[in-house]
């Protein structure tokens, strides 16, 4: 644990949001948003990267592009969370040749995008900036899991060149799938990690190669990619492949860490992760949706096959048994959701083929033979990207789990477990 060096609480645009800190990691200084964007205004690429569900961080992240806007006017976006195969769409909504209806449907936004990245596309639909969708599409990543990399080989949409050295990336990569990895393999796990990698290389290719563009025509603009912190953090994943393929770039780096309580002036993350850190609170957690007994009980009626989530009241819920892990019980461990996916099933999700007893899925009303689509408002279609969302997962939260069964779909709470390393 680390003290900061000075006390800057950054208020949010939101009346009723959570402040963070912006801390640069060097010193342990707060920072105010405005120092931030002077310090990283001559940079050729700042990354952002994120937490998906961090509401605080979503809007710090958000103030500090309008911020860099000020200051280098000449900016481009470019986004994970949009794919290479929207680009067109993409870049003709924010030049206002499309409406936002068209542009939805055609652009496979995430399922909070309206809350989270929204509010970055219409700041470049305003400010007339061009928005680059850097990744590569889903289902070419899911083809690679299971194919391996040489079935994509060729086509636009994916990046020229991947690599996947089992380096530092490739170690942290293997602790995220824990004892997944073991499960499936080491060939699967191989290719997951090469998935992973086309990802990387996709959208540090999308960006390089769009620099190196507007260089050829006497500009020089800044990138800001906005991309989850597990791509970027320590200069890994996507940082390390622009810096590849454009050794001279001069790229800054931002990381996230939420934390119990914000006043206390102190975080855990290595100065090694990131030049900044995001440093918000932790979120109180969602009363659990009373529906889940609907779930459990497997009484789900076929005439409403969708049921929509229930907003949560901002009123903290009462922590389940298993949340209440100390800092010692959790030290070394994963999130764990209490359940074991069927490794064999062939279908869109993540068939549940085991539930550890008293776990947070069995307590939500998950059963075996369930089909989970959607974890912590992202969709998870494969093992690959199960994974990845439930490595970014924080111990002893409440999670929103969309689950399938037969022809009903239902939303429910499950409270996240540490796992043994």
């Amino acid at each position: 644990m680390r003290t900061l060096g000075s006390l800057v609480l950054l208020a949010l645009a939101a009346a009723c949001a959570t402040p963070s800190r912006l801390v640069m990691t060097s010193s342990d200084h707060s920072k105010s948003v405005g120092e931030v964007a002077t310090a990283l205004a001559q940079a050729d690429v700042v990354v952002l990267g994120e937490q998906h569900d961090s509401d605080a961080v979503h809007r710090t992240h958000q103030e500090l592009l309008r911020a860099l806007h000020g200051r280098r006017p000449n900016l481009v976006l470019a986004m994970e969370m949009f794919e290479r195969d929207v680009q067109t769409v993409l870049l003709q909504y924010v030049s206002g040749l499309i409406d936002e209806e068209t542009f939805l449907a055609k652009a496979r936004p995430w399922p909070n995008y309206k809350t989270d990245y929204r509010p970055f596309i219409e700041f470049a639909k305003q400010n007339s900036l061009v928005v680059l969708a850097a990744n590569a599409p889903r289902p070419l990543a899911t083809k690679v899991s299971k194919e391996g990399v040489a079935s994509v080989a060729g086509n636009p949409d994916v990046a020229r060149e991947t690599t996947a050295p089992e380096d530092e990336y490739w170690d942290a990569f293997v602790t995220t799938m824990g004892t997944h990895g073991g499960m499936l393999g080491e060939d699967a796990m191989k290719r997951f990690y090469a998935a992973q990698c086309l990802k990387d290389d996709t959208m540090a290719e999308s960006i390089v190669d769009y620099l190196k563009e507007r260089k050829e025509r006497g500009d020089h603009p800044l990138v800001v990619l906005v991309c989850g912190q597990f791509h970027s953090d320590y200069r890994r994943g996507t940082v390390a492949r622009i810096q590849s393929r454009m050794p001279a770039a001069d790229i800054r780096v931002l990381s996230s860490e939420a934390v119990e309580d914000l006043h206390a002036n102190t975080y855990e993350s290595n100065r090694a992760v990131a030049d900044y850190v995001v440093v918000v609170e932790k979120q109180p957690e969602p009363v659990v949706d009373p529906r889940r007994e609907a779930l459990r009980t497997g009484t789900m009626p076929k005439e409403h096959p969708k049921v929509p989530a229930v907003a949560a009241p901002s009123v903290p819920a009462i922590a389940a048994p298993e949340a209440a892990a100390t800092a010692g019980e959790t030290e070394g461990a994963r999130p764990a959701l209490g359940l074991r996916p069927d490794y064999n099933a062939q279908a869109e999700g993540i068939t549940v083929g085991d539930l550890r007893e008293g776990g947070g899925a069995e307590k939500a009303g998950i059963q075996v033979g369930d089909l989970i689509v959607e974890l912590a408002g992202k969709p998870v279609k494969t093992m690959e990207e199960y994974v990845e969302v439930l490595g970014g997962l924080k111990i002893g939260k409440s999670v929103p789990v969309r689950v399938r069964r037969g022809d009903a779909e239902v939303q429910v709470q499950v409270m996240v477990s540490a796992r043994s390393r």
